[in-house]
């Protein structure tokens, strides 16, 4: 049966009873982002003070932008559960190495009791007061890729229970493993990133790599042994 000949309460029921709210406990924040960073890694303090802004930023950006559209409106997370923060695509072009991160962040929705039912869903207020965000996920119009895409809301258009349950469990695993490769803090997200990244220039770009400090003292309004360009005392020497 198509989406045409269904009634919507069908899929908020699926959504509500027979999803349970996988898909939020935790929810998943994701941003994809990308980041050059000039002069190689000739400062890694500097690189991950920089990789450390960003995702902090991002998280806020989400923290911000989910909240009820009730007056006043009320704040579905506070600060993530879990940091999952990925590199893809390094390239090195000179002293230029630029990449993307996909930044993931789990957050636990204040409005998702301990038995998964969401207590802003309209199945259950009567009403749409969830983030614009919220009110796409699970569009039944919405094919693999594009917004508001739900696995189990596709497997449910085709009224096979066989189907709905396998696209639990794909959901089930999938929220499990993201979770468990997470880390507790910002902070632990950007060391990994950091790490990431150095790795990557010992195999392809050794040349962009932090230099060796020299033996000899260096005084503070000399130029930094690494290579940054800023003076020793604004660099390694804080």
């Amino acid at each position: 049966m198509d989406t045409v000949t269904r009634d919507r309460s069908y899929f908020s029921s699926v959504c509500v009873q027979t999803c349970g709210g996988i898909c939020c406990d935790p929810w998943w924040g994701i941003i994809s982002y990308p980041v050059v960073k000039q002069g190689g890694l000739s400062s890694l303090s500097s690189f991950r003070a920089e990789v450390l802004k960003g995702i902090r930023a991002r998280a806020q950006r989400i923290i911000e932008a989910y909240i009820t559209s009730e007056q006043p409106p009320r704040a579905l997370f506070k600060s993530p559960e879990k940091y999952n923060v990925l590199v893809r695509d390094i390239r090195a072009s000179g002293s230029t190495i630029t990449m993307n991160l996909v930044a993931m962040f789990a957050f636990r929705c204040a409005f998702v009791s301990a038995d998964r039912s969401c207590g802003i869903h309209p199945a259950i207020t009567g009403r749409e007061i969830r983030p614009p965000h919220c009110g796409f996920l699970g569009t039944p119009e919405a094919g693999p890729g594009e917004k508001g895409y739900c696995r189990i809301i596709h497997a449910a258009l085709t009224g096979e229970d066989a189907g709905i349950e396998k696209a639990l469990e794909i959901e089930k695993q999938t929220a499990a493993k993201n979770l468990g490769e997470g880390v507790g803090t910002a902070e632990e997200a950007a060391d990994r990133v950091v790490q990431g990244v150095k790795t990557w220039c010992e195999s392809y770009a050794p040349a962009l790599l932090p230099r060796e400090r020299p033996g000899a003292p260096i005084g503070r309004n000399d130029p930094c042994w690494c290579g940054s360009g800023e003076k020793f005392k604004k660099c390694h020497g804080k």
